[in-house]
């Protein structure tokens, strides 16, 4: 039997709290009260979207799907999905609405992928949601203006509406963990996408460090073999670790191509890619337009205000 590299023999004894290394974005909160012709035209967003009905009735349809919002049902609106908000009662109707994001390509994908948009008045996810949406209510309705400890206060209750969100699309109907996963298996799995994120976090932050993530490197750090590592990160993500680090190198270099002063060069060797041809072909996989194509769709919708047309996602 293979001896164990000495970090992996002394880290089974050592208990982590991961690296944060990533931004989250609070655009603004409103409550309104409209009209029975009040209507939205389609569009989309660059952050998250949460709708909170608290009189009247909302019609939304989104990419297809129709939902009628009726008094405290919530709706959270992914990053890119295309809508169109309408009044549907005949006296109005008030609501409350905030708009945020983050720079966490697994939460984001796990919204989508989870399909957990509606969360019914009644029910206790919504109890969850509600409860933190209405202390920005009474933020909003309180006279005066906004003082250092309101705006500190403001970001904390939006890292407890994501860790509510976090908990809610990681767990199964029910809310009961999958019994056929062993807890160590989530261990390895956990720790190999932090590695990743880690890793990639550190290359992409200044130039002159190439990526270097290789899921063999990390499965020999955390003292296991790379097809167990294969096979618990498959157990508990539903994806590969390749896939996974994919979707992170997709997510940094939309991020990096907002740079203007970056070149595409500089971009393609952050995420570890030889030359530009190589990374050109990948990212035009990925999303189906060149890295330059997506650069000035990019800078089109900044200058026109109309953001990020879509989430941060693979094509299938």
């Amino acid at each position: 039997m293979d001896k164990l590299p000495p970090y992996a023999e002394w880290s089974r004894d050592v208990r982590w709290i991961p690296t944060i290394d990533g931004s989250v974005k609070f655009f603004g909160a409103h409550e309104q009260a409209v009209r029975r012709d009040w209507r939205m035209p389609k569009e989309s967003h660059v952050g998250f979207e949460l709708i909170l009905i608290l009189e009247g009735v909302q019609e939304t349809v989104m990419e297809g799907s129709r939902y009628e919002l009726r008094e405290g049902d919530i709706l959270v609106i992914p990053p890119g999905f295309r809508h169109v908000n309408r009044c549907a009662s005949e006296g109005g109707m008030r609501y409350f609405c905030a708009h945020f994001n983050v720079d966490e390509p697994e939460f984001c994908r796990s919204m989508i992928k989870h399909g957990r948009m509606l969360f019914p008045a009644g029910t206790t996810d919504n109890a969850v949601v509600r409860g933190i949406a209405g202390q920005w209510i009474a933020m909003l309705r309180r006279d005066g203006g906004n003082t250092a400890e309101d705006r500190f206060r403001v970001q904390a209750l939006l890292f407890e509406l994501l860790g509510a969100l976090a908990r809610i699309v990681s767990e199964p109907p029910g809310g009961k963990p999958d019994p056929n996963v062993p807890p160590a298996a989530v261990h390895y799995a956990k720790a190999m996408a932090e590695a990743m994120k880690s890793r990639l976090a550190t290359s992409t932050a200044e130039a002159g460090g190439p990526c270097s993530v290789k899921i063999e490197e990390i499965a020999s750090m955390l003292g296991i073999s790379p097809g167990y590592a294969q096979e618990v990160f498959r157990s508990v993500y539903q994806i590969s670790p390749r896939r996974y680090l994919s979707e992170l190198k997709l997510h940094e270099a939309k991020v990096l191509m907002q740079q203007p002063g970056l070149a595409l060069q500089d971009i393609a060797s952050r995420l570890g890619y030889a030359d530009l041809s190589h990374f050109s072909r990948q990212f035009k996989r990925w999303t189906g337009q060149s890295p330059l194509q997506y650069r000035r769709s990019v800078m089109e919708r900044k200058a026109d205000g109309s953001g990020e047309p879509e989430p941060f996602l693979l094509r299938p």
